[in-house]
């Protein structure tokens, strides 16, 4: 049986939400294999725990933050878990006709994920890095597209751009998965907004206006990258390569779990760049313009040959949203 499994077997037939300390006693006692694994032992060995009931507790930590149908209270400490049916996003129409995101729009606490980012930046620096998650192409084609972007409509940016899409997962082989479009109609797409992409390189998070907004919602629902419907993760991941210091890349395994502890996107592409700008607004830039975030993030993007993946102030909050949801909280390291 697998860790995820068992963890979620032990939820279900408890009464109540628990602790993750709770689970990890249920994990021992019901799940034994589950515990002191070569795996736990290696950890413990190398330092990285202090025991393995530390291991254990820390792979719980991990396996409930990263599942979506674990729902984590965080408004006590340690926090409870209880497992829950995935729900589903509604949607709701106002009066002109566009979808809002009520739940996405509504429910989240931005100041706490804001603070929550600042206070445990160096700890979600060090878990995004040490989870090696992305590497090879995925970086490589990253960094010349973000080298590249003075000239945004050169060839060599935009198929970079279009490599590091790729490498991202955003088109699969087969009949499942995300699909993106020819390359002759992202590019098209991206020419045809030469003006606009110019002008915005030159906007600063600190001074955004409704007019500059109205710039970047432009660039976002004329940009032609996905075949499949949905277009936040693919537009913000083009945009980010586009203008590197104004828009982070969005996706829904992170950004949007970190966020809202669910990764639904309703397929409408207004709702789509009203939640990008939302996000952007309430979250990336409150983090970007605090201090003691900004001196961190100096520091890191001097460090290139250790933090690679540091190739601007929002791509390293995105780096930390991953590292959020990567690594346990400090409760478990304690």
């Amino acid at each position: 049986m697998k860790f995820s499994k068992a963890v979620q077997e032990v939820c279900i037939s408890a009464d109540i939400p628990l602790t993750p300390q709770e689970i990890c006693e249920r994990i021992k006692s019901e799940y034994p294999e589950h515990y002191q694994t070569p795996s736990h032992l290696r950890n413990v060995a190398k330092g990285y725990y202090k025991d393995a009931d530390h291991a254990l507790l820390a792979q719980i930590y991990i396996c409930v933050n990263s599942n979506r149908n674990f729902h984590c209270d965080k408004t006590q400490k340690p926090m409870k878990v209880s497992w829950v049916e995935e729900l589903k996003i509604k949607a709701e129409k106002v009066s002109s006709g566009v979808h809002r995101l009520t739940r996405y729009r509504s429910e989240i606490n931005y100041v706490e994920k804001v603070r929550d980012i600042r206070d445990n930046a160096e700890s979600y620096h060090e878990a995004c890095y040490q989870a090696s998650t992305f590497s090879g192409p995925s970086l490589y084609f990253h960094r010349r597209a973000i080298e590249t972007c003075n000239i945004p409509t050169s060839l060599n940016h935009m198929e970079y751009i279009y490599a590091t899409l790729a490498s991202w997962g955003m088109h699969r082989m087969g009949e499942k998965g995300p699909k993106m479009k020819s390359f002759d109609f992202f590019g098209k797409s991206i020419e045809s907004l030469a003006d606009e992409i110019t002008a915005a390189q030159n906007y600063r998070y600190q001074m955004m206006d409704e007019q500059k907004w109205v710039v970047l919602r432009t660039i976002f629902m004329r940009l032609d990258v996905m075949e499949t419907s949905i277009s936040l993760v693919g537009n913000s991941k083009v945009m980010h390569h586009l203008l590197p210091n104004l828009v982070p890349p969005i996706d829904r395994e992170y950004t949007l779990w970190y966020l809202f502890r669910k990764n639904e996107i309703v397929s409408n592409l207004e709702s789509e760049w009203l939640l990008m700008r939302t996000i952007i607004e309430n979250f990336f830039i409150p983090v970007v313009s605090d201090v003691s975030f900004q001196q961190k993030a100096v520091m890191w993007l001097e460090s290139q040959d250790v933090y690679p993946w540091d190739t601007s102030m929002m791509k390293i909050v995105d780096n930390l949203v991953i590292g959020a949801v990567k690594s346990p909280t400090t409760d478990a390291r304690e």
